[in-house]
Parts: C-alpha cells; structure tokens; sequence
C-alpha cells in the first residue's frame, strides 16, 4: 500500500496530553478489576450494532466485574460525536472511551488537553509493529499516540440493487467505470423506473453523507484538486468544477433525500426503491443483516474515476484523561488491538482490519478484494475529509452546512457555492500538510 502519509500533520497540531504513569501489565492482567466502561460510538445500524456487542461482550468475559455501557450517539462520521462527548469532558463527565476518526478529528482534543497518552499501551500491545502501512502516524501527535484503530473503510463506492437492474433490463458497468458511462446508466434507470423509484439518494438527514458524496466526486475528477481541497490551496474554478458535477448527480436523486439518514437509504435500496447508493461499505453489515449476499442480492462499482484509489476511513477509539474509570478505557483500548477482538468485530462489521496478522483468508470475496487493493502498490490511498481526518474539525462543520445547502437548493450557483468554501478554507487557516498525488 503507498504510505498514506507525506505530511506535516504532526507538527501542526498542538500536543495536550501530559504523560501519566502507568503500570500496563498490571492494568490489563487484573481480571477481577471493576467499575464502569462507558463506551461511546455512533455505530446503531443493523449489522454494525451486533459488529460493536460482539466487542463488548470480549471485554466482559475477561473482565466479569466491570460494568459495560454501550452508548451509541446517532449520527456517523463523528459529527454528533464530538460535540456530545467535548462537552462530557469539560463539564467533568468524561466517558472511559469513546470513538473517533485519527488526523484532524481528534484536534478538538488534544489542543484542550483532554486524552490521554498511549504510548505505553502501543508498546506493550506492539501495535505500531502489527499495523498495515501508513496507519500509526494518523494516529499520533507530536510523537504522543492517542488512538488505537479498530477497522478499515473503503468509501469510494457505489452500490446498486441486482434484482431492481435485472427488472429493468439495465446491465451494470464493469470496472473501470468512466464519468460518461456513468450518466449513461443514470439516464437509462430514469427512463425506466417507474414513478416513485429513483436512481441515487443521498440519505442525508444528517449532513454528512451529502459531503461523503461530494469528497467522492471530487477525487473521481481529479485527485490534483481533491489535494488542494485538503492543503487549502484549492481555487474556485477547481471546486466549481466539482460542484458543477456534482449538480448533474443531484438530477438523479430522490427529492426528499434528506428525510433519511445513510442505513435508512440503505433500507430503500434494499427494498427496490433506490437503484443505487454512493457511500462507504460499512453498507455490507447492513446488507448482511438483512440477509442480502454480495453477487446475488447486490452489486458494487468504484466511483467513475476512481477504481484505482481507496478512500480510506479508519475507526479508533480514544480514552480521555478525565474519566473516573480511566484504567477501563485503557483495557477497552486494548482490546480493540486483541486479535480475538479483531476476528469477532471485522466479520460482522464487513470492515479491513488494521492489523497485519489478521487471518486474510477469513473475509468476504468483496472485502478481500478491497483489502487486496489497499495493499497495492498501484493504488493511490486518500484520507477522508468528510470521515474526520483531512481537514479540521471546524472546517468540515461550515462545509457540512454548504454543502446541505448545495443539495437542497432547487438550482444552486456552482460558484458561488464554490467561493464560499475557498473562503472557508482560507479564513480556517488550512495549511499545505498532504501529499497523494504522484
């Protein structure tokens, strides 16, 4: 896999944590330990939900005594999150662990001295060692790791219902699939459908999913400007150009996308109503839950102009200083390295495990084809700015709000829209620190 990172992140954002010493060995071998674990996440969709228990219930196997809260924060990508659980922390309610994306996410964080330092845990778990390429550094800062990952998305997907497509007589693409090729198929499902189906959605009740679908289109164009976007250089005609895009996709999708949140679009996929869904493949759990298998029930293509390139989410969890229970986020954050864990968790989540020694032979036949493409050295590997980690978090708040804008707009002034979110850019202060492009 090409390194993820050629950055200057860490030298930009403020370290905060101070170092507090700690026993590891002793914390994690003292099985009669008790207590609370809150556990905060934003995972509540079918598959994802039965993903996390089966997590938890690891931890209270090995730790009878402690008491285990799963507390799911609706919302994905972490928006919701960051303000539920800042808040927790500076009022002195801080949970023992919570979830969170690495790079940018956990700024919030750390410029307010408010997570803990992992390094001892990294070391004893041997994690920076056990980790596909390019995943340690995101999670560090200045030198100080404050996350342990848990799983691997890919984003850059489309996913399409086999069953509405055979209905129709509407034959899928074969990869890789060109922008021209792509409206072709949207232009054919429109004049097919019948009223009250439709071809795209967004699913974007809350947000976030309207600006997962925007990062996608933008990397399809042309990754030059999606590296500008994130090093905050990129000039209004690029980001017109992906608006003006990205207005020709809005044609096809459903009117009243925003009455649904990501797993709610997923349900009307998967009930016929939406040929096709742009969005990460934390999808499958749902999917699987509902009984659907790869290749049969449903198919999936890379976003046009994107079938070399994986954009790439990673889920962590963090442990704040502040929680009375602190030792309890540190056995949770653990655990999220165990490889017993690991096995549970990535097959009912559908999700690439960050860790080298997973078995490989265990996933999917689709997981395993993207796990394959992500170790490519032909693959060009982003990181995820709607998903927390390549832009700052009070960037990607103003640019969740344009961007709902955008899409709910009946015809939105691609430049204007586009001057808005250079402007945001620049006033932010985003500096140059990626670089992916070859």
């Amino acid at each position: 896999m090409r390194s993820l990172i050629k950055l200057a992140l860490v030298s930009v954002i403020a370290a905060g944590s101070c170092v507090i010493a700690q026993d590891i060995s002793a914390i994690l071998n003292n099985t009669s330990a008790a207590g609370a674990l809150n556990v905060y996440h934003w995972w509540t969709a079918g598959g994802e939900k039965e993903a996390i228990e089966a997590a938890l219930d690891i931890l209270r196997a090995r730790y009878p005594n402690v008491q285990v809260l799963s507390n799911a924060i609706p919302g994905g990508a972490g928006g919701a999150m960051v303000m539920k659980v800042k808040i927790l922390m500076v009022t002195g309610n801080a949970p023992e662990t919570f979830q969170a994306h690495p790079g940018f996410e956990i700024q919030p964080y750390t410029d307010s001295n408010l997570l803990l330092s992992l390094n001892d845990l990294w070391a004893y778990a041997n994690i920076a060692e056990r980790l596909l390429p390019g995943i340690a550094e995101l999670c560090q800062v200045e030198g100080t790791y404050y996350a342990v990952p848990i799983g691997i998305h890919k984003c850059n997907v489309i996913w399409y219902n086999k069953h509405l497509f055979q209905e129709y007589g509407v034959q899928p693409p074969d990869e890789p699939v060109t922008w021209e090729e792509f409206w072709a198929l949207c232009e054919e499902l429109a004049q097919k459908l019948p009223a009250g189906k439709y071809v795209l959605d967004l699913g974007d009740r809350q947000g976030w999913t309207a600006t997962h679908a925007f990062e996608a289109i933008m990397m399809g164009i042309s990754p030059q400007i999606y590296e500008n976007f994130i090093n905050g250089v990129a000039s209004v005609e690029e980001i017109a150009q992906v608006l003006d895009v990205y207005k020709k996709f809005l044609r096809y999708v459903a009117p009243d996308h925003t009455a649904r949140l990501w797993y709610e679009t997923a349900g009307e996929v998967y009930a016929g109503n939406i040929a096709m869904y742009l969005m990460g493949d934390w999808i499958k759990a749902y999917f699987s839950s509902r009984g659907w298998k790869y290749g049969e029930d449903y198919g999936a293509f890379s976003v046009p102009g994107t079938s070399d390139k994986f954009g790439v989410c990673i889920d962590t969890f963090v442990v704040p200083q502040g929680s009375p229970n602190r030792e309890n986020g540190l056995r949770w954050a653990y655990l999220c390295a165990d490889p017993e864990l690991q096995l549970l968790f990535t097959q009912r989540k559908g999700s690439i495990s960050p860790y080298r020694d997973f078995p490989v032979d265990l996933y999917d036949e689709l997981t395993l084809s993207f796990y394959q493409q992500l170790m490519s050295p032909e693959t060009l590997v982003y990181p995820s700015f709607a998903h927390g980690t390549a832009l700052p978090w009070e960037v990607l708040m103003d640019l969740h709000s344009r961007i709902t804008d955008f899409t709910t707009s009946s015809d939105p002034d691609v430049y204007r829209y586009a001057r808005l979110m250079a402007q945001s850019l620049k006033e932010a202060g985003v500096q140059p620190h990626w670089d992916i492009v070859r």
